[in-house]
């Protein structure tokens, strides 16, 4: 695994694109799903120390991921080891080099399991991944056909495991999509069952995968656009953060032109792939949190077209992908 950590988090690797389909790089594939035994052990509410760095986002831009490991880097030791990393979700889809991302996290993950969190997001299910690229990529890669699905199958399972929250020092709550109206207590979250095949089953697994906030929107409604869970507003917002004795919400999945956004000065959105839609170069944005439980943010510039690995289209497949 350090190995082949060190090799493709080298720039000359996480610039040039795609790895070649070996031997070697199909073994590690499978090394990786010792991940597994990490992950299986986990409740679905983790809890993480400060320091910490929240990234959102990434969607198969395996560049931004090396670039944001870079900003955190010393003199003497790699950015993926200096600092306590949580992860957002949404690894997969749309960009060209999920595999890596995934096996790259993975990795870190089975050697670090403390410094590292990796939530769940949306697009860790099966029926959205199959449609959104990840099958696709695997595919491309593994010619073997019977090989591939048994690789895409493999990464599902271990996705099924992944936490769904993460407590920041008792008072930073993070998750993929948002709150839900029905956390009422912290042991809402950890009654949340694993490994979790069907997100429709449990209503507060969905919106912690799914809802958005609205600006101006007193409780809450239906997500009518993106056809799942809820949108919610800063009444709601302001009674889940006291049931639950919490200070500030960390969320993603939803794009910021900025990379990051505050809605009701009690939660952010943060979202780490840049130009992430062709035609809108936005930024991307990591969370740093200190020791005190202050915020603040680094951003990822956009990198001109021409010297970026994402050279095929991406999946985007109704108005729910821009509903932002």
């Amino acid at each position: 695994f350090n190995r082949m950590i060190k090799k493709i988090t080298k720039k000359k690797f996480s610039e040039r694109g795609h790895y070649e389909g070996n031997r070697y790089f199909t073994a590690t594939v499978h090394q990786s799903y010792r991940t597994f035994q990490v992950l299986e052990g986990q409740p679905p509410l983790i809890e993480m120390k400060v320091p910490a760095v929240i990234i959102g986002d990434i969607h198969g831009q395996y560049t931004d991921l090396t670039r944001i490991f870079d900003m955190f880097r010393s003199e003497r030791e790699p950015g993926y080891t200096t600092s306590r990393y949580v992860f957002l979700g949404d690894y997969v889809d749309r960009g060209r080099q999920s595999l890596e991302i995934v096996m790259l996290l993975f990795m870190l993950k089975y050697i670090y399991p403390s410094q590292l969190a990796l939530l769940r997001g949306n697009h860790e299910f099966r029926a959205i991944n199959k449609a959104y690229g990840f099958l696709a990529e695997i595919t491309e890669r593994f010619l073997d056909r019977k090989k591939s699905i048994e690789l895409f199958e493999m990464f599902n399972e271990v996705f099924s495991h992944l936490p769904l929250s993460c407590l920041f020092a008792g008072s930073i709550l993070c998750m993929h999509g948002g709150i839900s109206s029905k956390m009422k207590t912290r042991d809402d979250l950890l009654k949340i069952p694993k490994p979790l095949k069907d997100v429709a089953t449990n209503e507060i697994a969905t919106d912690l995968l799914w809802a958005d906030p609205m600006i101006g929107l007193t409780t809450e409604i239906k997500n009518k656009v993106r056809g799942v869970s809820i949108y919610f507003g800063e009444a709601t917002l302001d009674k889940v953060i006291a049931d639950l004795n919490i200070k500030l919400v960390v969320r993603g999945h939803q794009m910021m032109m900025n990379g990051f956004n505050f809605f009701h000065n009690k939660l952010v959105t943060v979202f780490s792939a840049a130009a992430y839609y062709p035609e809108k170069p936005n930024r991307g944005a990591a969370c740093v949190v200190d020791a005190t439980g202050r915020v603040s943010f680094r951003i990822v510039v956009p990198k001109p077209k021409q010297s970026h690995p994402d050279e095929k289209p991406k999946l985007f497949r109704g108005e729910h992908d821009v509903a932002n």
